[in-house]
């Protein structure tokens, strides 16, 4: 298991002391509105990480969640927050950009019941799992012995609503640290299961992400290094400072108290590095390849780099 240790402060130890003299300004589009996933930015911002390595740091949630990674190869923002699913299709589509952190180093996407009846996926053989349609989905069913052995029911968006009208015995789609959270706080018992824990192989479900062409210049190669070395100190201060991590997100985030209570520490626990580890995204990439996600194999190299871990 990667350790926090072992895996994050590394990275901060080589990149404290800027010498810089100017401050440079660098805008950071999310991948969605502000929430706990994003804790390790945010408390970099609040304890003056990215001011002390002379970064204006300005965070934004995108208008239109597709744009993040378009807008990075554009070169109209200089870093975004993306999933490591999306990075692979950018390359397939010859899209210029180049995962340099992980934001969530683990999967989030999990299949979750909230029937007495389910405890496992064996469960739910014979059963209906709600989807989104999203072209992963099926995929995930083939790996977790499920595809021909449940009716899927497209429900878009409104997994949470379908699973409380008992519309399906199961949905797919939903993350552990969110939708888990909010059943359990309605005073339900869902059964979760990560992906990772149903046949799909491990990948980092939040990345930050640069843009492959500016990376080849000296100035910006270096903001990226400073940039990670402050948030991965972020990620280490968020995971060691539980109550101030809840603090800073209630400032940033239209969430409900009860819920960044509980949220928050779910999450916090998962974040036990900010360091990209190449082999693992090529396994997760051949596995899209195998599973017909991508037409063509790529190799990982390619779009995920771990030299601003330094570990």
């Amino acid at each position: 298991m990667r350790k926090l240790a072992l895996a994050l402060v590394v990275v901060v130890a080589a990149g404290c002391g800027s010498t810089h003299s100017s401050t440079t300004n660098v805008s950071v589009m999310l991948d969605w509105t502000p929430n706990p996933d994003h804790v390790g930015l945010y408390v970099a911002k609040a304890n003056g990480l990215f001011a002390k390595q002379k970064l204006n740091v300005s965070i934004h949630a995108p208008s239109d969640p597709t744009t993040p990674l378009k807008l990075v190869a554009a070169g109209k923002v200089d870093l975004a927050v993306s999933y490591e699913q999306e990075v692979f299709f950018a390359a397939a589509k010859k899209l210029p950009v180049e995962a340099v952190a992980a934001v969530v180093p683990v999967p989030l996407n999990s299949f979750m019941s909230i029937e007495p009846t389910v405890k496992k996926l064996s469960d739910l053989r014979n059963g209906t799992i709600g989807v989104t349609g999203v072209p992963s989905d099926d995929a995930t069913l083939k790996s977790a012995g499920l595809w021909g052995h449940v009716q899927v029911v497209n429900v878009g968006y409104n997994l949470v609503p379908a699973l409380l009208a008992h519309r399906v015995d199961a949905v797919l789609g939903v993350y552990r640290n969110v939708e888990g959270i909010q059943l359990a706080q309605r005073g339900f018992h869902p059964t979760v299961i990560p992906v990772d824990r149903a046949g799909v192989p491990s990948y980092d479900e939040l990345v930050l992400v640069a843009s492959k062409t500016r990376l080849a210049n000296k100035k910006y190669s270096d903001m990226v290094q400073r940039f990670v070395t402050a948030f991965t100190k972020g990620t280490i201060d968020a995971r060691t400072h539980g109550a101030q991590s809840i603090s800073v997100l209630k400032k940033v985030t239209a969430s409900s108290t009860k819920f960044l209570a509980a949220a928050t520490p779910a999450t916090l626990h998962l974040l036990t590095t900010t360091c990209l580890i190449v082999p693992q995204w090529q396994t997760f990439g051949n596995w899209m390849h195998t599973q017909g996600l991508l037409k063509q194999p790529l190799q990982a190299s390619a779009v995920a780099t771990s030299r601003y871990c330094r570990a």
